[in-house]
């Protein structure tokens, strides 16, 4: 009789309340057999909730005798622990027989004489709990191998009850202590055969056996451990059995088990082995209940591993694709797969031809994140749309973010005899080159025969100039890499500065690099590079540097762009207004425009003018060995009295009454250049410099 119906006709006994019937029923049960107690266990507890405690009392000690009698060690143990937790009977006869249990269940264990003398279980005061450490300290007895986190697998060489410690031998250390208390978290018990129990025992063995069998050794890992794993878990599983060096090739080998199925994306996939029944029926079922984005991923993994599957996953991608709602791109990437798996080519086709009608090339290629499948695309209009594929090839041209992509389309338009649309597109990416950075990055780097006559006259000087504007732009930061080739002296900027530079885009690059920015080692090659070309420009007058803060420089340039951009030309438009209304020698609007005009633009070209020759000055890091610009000269009256500080900065930030002198004001002359120390006449008195530090 199973558990589950004798426990029912028990209860129904239990509420019938016939206590021969419920006796004459338990016995035989007992003589059908105890197994590990449980059930009997559990079927006293209700009989005690109903309130037969007495009858329930005799009923265990029965099990207990008839448990002996079996010699059904774990069961009886677990009767008497029932029995010495109700108080029921002869508690000394209990104890003594779970020691009697214990030596039978634990026989053979090194540590079982020394545990049972240690903590007396006869004489505990708490019975139970010496039998619980007990047990536990036999379960992770002297002899017994464990893995642990962080150390890999070691055995128990050390069971210390006095201190409570274990202490146990790892591959690379040895005697490593372990609190007993600490084991059951920290330990994880390895049955014989397990893999990590045999790299500790016969590493040798077990690195001939991986090296032969990379497949076979996988197969071990992931049924010794019988959870998926993903990469890092099996390589930290194999160390010291594969050497590092080898673990990629023995890795390619090693996932090719057929057994073996991979599940998850990206750094979350993981590895298992199929179960009895196969692995291509598992992909199959595991396909068959994915989304879309599994299934492509399934296919990606598993398309190879056989003409059947393979025919099963074009078969059902087809159909996938033909489902209305479905995401174009994700239809675009099965259909893809579907002709690498097999599936017949009209179909393939027939599809494709379907989505592009019902979504158009352009918005179907910028939902495309692979370069791949957007060259299929471009690759499947051209040969579909003989009348309209250039004019797709040249619109993409100005979205395309991979530089061998845009070499292809350009190098197909070119051999096309639409090289004018070529033309087009490099015209745009140089005139509005914040619009098309990748564009314009790829410009500097093709270097194809074909390409070659459209691109040099665009590369000199004035590219050169762009570049150096735009490198330290954000719109740029994901070419900062290419970008630092580019300006190298074996890149494009290399040959640029040889042959193709004018002194006035010399001196416009020497400026643009007056102000700090990243790339250092190649903004300070070019300088030098540039000056090497122009000596002319390696040192400018100190009287046409314009020194300025960058807060102040900040500001001038708002101030400029605001000119340029709104003030001039609404003053431009009040201009035309004003000549409209007629003779222009009593049209007092019109020369107040124009008066306003001539003063804005003289304002714009100062700024300019100013800006092109500023130079970024840093208080912070400035050389406080002598009165520079952007240093604080704190002067001592000779006469006596109170020291005054002097701040001396750029002309744009000049104010007396706070104590900032211009560097150019006559003032500040007298001071730039003075020591601590030196005497100075100042505001028509006699000062010595007492200190100088950083203006700011």
């Amino acid at each position: 009789m199973s558990d589950a119906s004798w426990t029912e006709r028990w209860d129904e006994l239990i509420s019938g309340g016939d206590s021969a019937a419920i006796e004459e029923f338990w016995m035989a049960r007992l003589e059908e057999g105890v197994s590990d107690g449980s059930a009997f266990v559990g079927a006293l507890k209700r009989m005690r909730s109903a309130g037969k405690k007495t009858l329930a009392a005799t009923l265990l000690e029965l099990a207990a005798d008839q448990a002996l009698a079996d010699g059904a060690w774990e069961a009886r143990k677990r009767f008497l622990v029932e029995l010495i937790r109700l108080g029921l009977g002869d508690g000394e006869k209990w104890r003594t027989g779970l020691v009697e249990c214990l030596r039978r269940l634990w026989a053979g264990s090194p540590s079982l004489e020394k545990m049972l003398k240690h903590f007396a279980l006869p004489a505990a005061r708490k019975p139970l709990e010496a039998l619980e450490t007990i047990e536990t300290w036999l379960a992770y007895d002297v002899g017994g191998v464990f893995a642990m986190a962080g150390r890999g697998p070691g055995r128990v060489v050390d069971a210390n009850p006095q201190l409570g410690l274990l202490r146990l031998d790892f591959e690379r250390e040895k005697r490593v202590p372990m609190p007993i208390d600490a084991a059951r978290k920290y330990l994880t018990p390895l049955p014989a055969g397990h893999f990590l129990r045999r790299r500790l025992e016969e590493p040798a063995a077990l690195a001939a056996e991986a090296a032969s069998d990379p497949q076979g050794t996988l197969a071990a890992i992931l049924e010794s451990y019988a959870v998926p794993m993903a990469v890092p878990e099996i390589k930290a599983a194999l160390a010291g059995v594969v050497a590092e060096e080898q673990w990629t090739s023995w890795w390619n080998r090693a996932k090719k088990n057929q057994r073996v199925l991979a599940s998850g994306s990206g750094t979350r996939v993981q590895y298992r082995l199929a179960s009895g029944a196969g692995a291509e029926d598992e992909i199959r079922a595991e396909f068959a209940a994915a989304a879309l984005p599994q299934q492509l991923d399934l296919v990606r993994r598993h398309g190879g591993r056989g003409r059947e599957l393979a025919a099963f996953f074009g078969a059902a991608l087809l159909e996938r694709a033909a489902v209305d709602g479905t995401a174009p791109e994700q239809v675009w990437e099965a259909l893809m797969l579907a002709a690498r798996t097999g599936a017949p080519a009209g179909a393939v086709e027939a599809a494709r031809a379907a989505v592009l009608a019902r979504v158009g090339p352009l918005a179907l290629l910028a939902e495309l994140g692979d370069a791949q499948q957007r060259e299929i695309l471009l690759e499947f209009v051209r040969e579909h749309d003989a009348a309209g594929w250039a004019g797709v090839y040249e619109s993409w041209l100005d979205h395309e973010p991979s530089p061998r992509l845009l070499s292809t389309i350009a190098n197909t338009l070119v051999a096309a005899g639409e090289s004018a649309r070529v033309q087009s597109f490099l015209d745009r990416a140089l005139l509005q080159p914040a619009r098309h950075p990748s564009a314009l990055v790829w410009l500097c780097e093709e270097d194809g025969n074909a390409l070659r006559p459209l691109l040099e006259d665009r590369r000199g000087g004035a590219l050169l100039v762009r570049l150096v504007e735009l490198a330290e732009r954000r719109t740029f930061s994901p070419y900062r890499a290419r970008l630092k080739e580019i300006l190298s002296a074996g890149g494009l900027a290399g040959r640029i500065v040889a042959d193709r530079l004018t002194v006035d885009q010399a001196r416009r690059i020497v400026q643009i690099l007056e102000h700090p920015g990243g790339l250092a080692d190649e903004r300070n090659w070019l300088r030098r590079a540039v000056t090497a070309r122009f000596p002319e420009l390696r040192q400018a007058p100190e009287a046409d540097v314009v020194p300025a803060l960058p807060a102040t420089v900040a500001r001038l340039q708002a101030e400029l762009k605001n000119l340029l951009e709104k003030e001039i030309p609404e003053t431009l438009r009040a201009i035309q207004e004003a000549r409209a209304h007629g003779d222009l020698s009593e049209n007092f609007e019109y020369h107040a425009a124009r008066a306003r005009q001539e003063f804005l633009s003289a304002r714009a070209s100062e700024l300019q003018g100013d800006l092109g020759k500023v130079r970024i000055i840093d208080p912070r890091s400035v050389d406080t060995t002598r009165v520079r610009v952007g240093t604080r000269v704190w002067l001592q009256p000779q006469a006596g009295g109170e020291q005054q500080a002097i701040v001396i900065l750029g002309p744009y930030e000049g104010d007396p009454e706070r104590g900032i002198l211009s560097h150019g004001s006559e003032a500040a002359q007298l001071l730039l250049e003075k020591a601590v120390g030196d005497a100075v006449s100042f505001n028509g008195a006699a000062w010595t410099v007492d200190r100088i530090e950083p203006g700011l």
